[in-house]
């Protein structure tokens, strides 16, 4: 995958709502991945309760889609509290250096506009 592209549109479907979604997924999501394909947690649906892994190769490719009604009776485990908090960090440090980039640039062209 060439690394300059900052994401990627990928679709997906889901068994449980029986719908076809589109999904940005990030090149950063790269950064410090060794074992490919690699899990991609998220909640989707109307009130987010359904429960969806996807896994991800080196190229940003789906390889694979497990999805899950969660139910008021569902608890997380350790291990899915921790994959869904990762991702999330991830996605706050995407988000962070992507507005960072983006102030810098409109300063580059606010500067030069003003020339």
């Amino acid at each position: 995958m060439n690394r300059k592209i900052a994401s990627v549109i990928r679709e997906y479907d889901c068994r449980l709502c029986n719908q076809r979604h589109k999904i940005t997924l990030s090149n950063h999501l790269l950064k410090d991945i060794d074992e490919y394909p690699f899990p991609y947690t998220f909640l989707h649906g109307e009130i987010k309760n359904i429960l969806t892994t996807l896994y991800i190769d080196k190229n940003l490719e789906i390889r694979g889609v497990e999805v899950r009604e969660l139910k008021d009776s569902d608890l997380f485990s350790k291990d899915q509290v921790l994959t869904i908090t990762t991702t999330l960090m991830k996605e706050i440090e995407q988000l962070r250096e992507e507005n960072e980039s983006l102030n810098k640039e409109i300063l580059t062209i606010g500067k030069n506009s003003t020339k």
